[in-house]
């Protein structure tokens, strides 16, 4: 179903440029952040309080009976902390007037210290309250499995965040991509449910590595040692999915920010889709039009205006 090696090479090729990017955007500099332009005088301050204001914001809203069901499907700290980053950055890109194609380094990396932390929280809270431990029967250190899992789930929302934003500011009009990006929620969750089934409830890599093992060598294989198997395999394969995701949606949007600055609009979710499958099973590129050598910014009505 997946190609893994394909995919761990576009989380790589994401996150290689990634670490630069944020090492910029977060410079030893105060007077150079350039994030000053998005998030006001005081950025770091800014970003701080908007995911810690999120984090409790969400935290409180999941109390409500209300929203108790909705929170079983949505992290709302995601929510809310997606909708106060997509909200600044369309402001800069739509409106001020001022966004260049050198902006999207720092813009994106922005977005990095939310991810983290939604990322730690979500995996702390699995550690404390969701039963992580050993496989029944099997030694302690089977507890790696679990933890792994766990670390894998955290991801999502990571990756979640990072593909959400995306849409939503790589379009000028974002209610047309918002139904694109909630039925994409829908498919995903469900794909992802299947496989939870299929590898970790019902657990089908772990028993056919057994009869393989036991039909070559002849050696009996513990029942806990096939579960153990199934979990890493989970871990394994929603990670690099997770991953790949990041990346993809990254380097994408790097590469149509100048299509954003000149029209307004970059069909991110079509694109990532696409990134995501070998190079041999990609639908055709379209030519992309002459950036003529310089640096563009959103206009009133997404055209060209002077370069940097």
């Amino acid at each position: 179903m997946f190609n893994l090696r394909h995919l761990m090479h576009v989380a790589r090729q994401g996150l290689d440029d990634m670490a630069p990017a944020l090492e910029a955007a977060f410079n030893a500099s105060r007077d150079d952040d350039r994030l000053d332009r998005v998030f006001g005088p005081h950025p770091r301050a800014t970003i701080a309080a908007i995911i810690v204001g999120g984090l409790i914001a969400g935290a409180l809203l999941e109390r409500l009976p209300v929203l108790e069901a909705l929170s079983e499907h949505i992290d709302l700290a995601a929510v809310l902390i997606g909708a106060a980053w997509a909200l600044m950055i369309r402001r800069y890109l739509f409106g001020s007037g001022e966004a260049r194609r050198s902006d999207f380094a720092w813009l994106a990396a922005s977005l990095v210290p939310a991810g983290a932390a939604l990322v730690a929280v979500e995996f702390l809270s699995l550690l404390a309250f969701d039963g992580v431990g050993p496989v029944p029967g099997g030694p302690t250190w089977t507890v790696v499995g679990s933890a792994l899992d766990a670390l894998a789930d955290a991801l999502a929302l990571g990756a979640g965040l990072t593909i959400a934003v995306a849409a939503l500011c790589f379009a000028r009009d974002w209610r047309k991509v918002f139904k694109d990006l909630a039925l994409q929620l829908v498919i995903f969750k469900l794909g992802v449910a299947i496989m939870v089934l299929l590898i970790v409830e019902i657990g089908i890599i772990g028993p056919i590595l057994g009869v393989i093992v036991e039909g070559l060598l002849g050696i009996d294989i513990p029942d806990w040692l096939g579960e153990f198997v199934d979990r890493l395999t989970y871990a394994l394969l929603m990670t690099t999915i997770y991953l790949a995701v990041i990346g993809a949606t990254w380097t994408v949007c790097r590469r149509t920010f100048g299509e954003l600055l000149r029209t307004g609009d970059a069909e991110i979710l079509r694109a990532v889709r696409e990134m995501g499958k070998p190079p041999e099973k990609r639908a055709p590129e379209p030519e992309a039009a002459a950036d003529g050598g310089g640096s563009n910014e959103i206009g009133p009505k997404g055209g060209n205006s002077a370069p940097d």
